[in-house]
């Protein structure tokens, strides 16, 4: 057993003496060294990885949603790079910039009354005023780009806010209808009742806009040297859908947290 051991280390020994793991072992210094040099110019480099939690909401809770009756956020993951220069001898204030790549997903039911939408029955689309109970489901897939103006308090706190757009990659908004009635075509018009469990869905998935953008607030509380937890508050500024889709007679804006925890290089 004992020969066993010192063979074993005698091994170790050999290979992280080999060429190949004392090359590895020198680009890892060279790329400490080139860090610690950036660092001392101002640079900071961050990897994060997160969820987001929200939905998409209008502004204000709209007349013809009488009640919420459930409300799923999901579990939506994030992962983002962000580089952070600060400025001047104290480094108070920096400027940050950032790939991310976010999941938004939610599902939501609600009772409605005259809420105008467009449903697929028998393979026709059938537009009109709807009054029952309402099930839909969001998501979007987004490459995100924020810019912020950051401030530290101290080694263990730092502030953030700014600017984001958003590129969606693909996404969707459907749902259904149930226990309830369609108006076809005006809030008067033909009546076609859905009971006893009868159902119709909707998609309005080729609506959705491709690009977003808006503002968000955040912070970071450093927890180690190297790492660190956060919190993000962002908020969009346009309409989920295209500016020519009207059937949805109110705009949806999403409204996300996201947080989670990152290291600093």
């Amino acid at each position: 057993m004992k020969n066993k051991i010192l063979l074993f280390f005698l091994t170790a020994f050999a290979f992280t003496s080999s060429p190949l793991t004392a090359s590895a072992q020198n680009n890892i210094g060279e790329r400490d060294a080139a860090l610690r040099q950036m660092s001392s110019k101002g640079w900071e480099f961050e990897l994060k990885a997160g969820l987001n939690i929200g939905g998409a909401t209008p502004l204000g809770l709209p007349r013809e949603i009488r009640h919420i009756n459930s409300f799923d956020p999901k579990l939506n993951g994030t992962l983002e790079g962000t580089v952070t220069r600060w400025l001047g001898e104290q480094r108070k204030w920096g400027v940050a910039t950032g790939l991310k790549i976010e999941s938004m997903r939610m599902s939501t039911g609600a009772r409605v009354k005259n809420y105008h939408t467009e449903i697929i029955q028998d393979g026709d689309r059938v537009a009109g005023y709807y009054t029952g109970y309402d099930k839909t489901n969001y998501s979007s897939t987004n490459i995100t780009i924020p810019v912020t103006a950051n401030y530290s308090f101290n080694d263990r706190w730092k502030v953030r806010a700014g600017m984001f757009v958003s590129y969606r990659l693909d996404g969707e908004f459907n749902g259904y209808v149930s226990d309830g009635y369609l108006r076809n075509g005006s809030p008067v018009g033909e009546k076609v009742t859905f009971n006893d469990g009868s159902s119709a869905n909707y998609n309005f998935d080729e609506n959705l806009r491709r690009f977003n953008w808006g503002t968000q607030i955040g912070a970071t509380w450093n927890a180690y040297r190297h790492f660190f937890l956060f919190g993000d508050l962002s908020y969009s500024f346009n309409n989920i859908f295209k500016h020519d889709f009207k059937t949805v007679a109110f705009t949806m804006h999403p409204l996300y947290f996201n947080f989670g925890f990152g290291y600093r290089f």
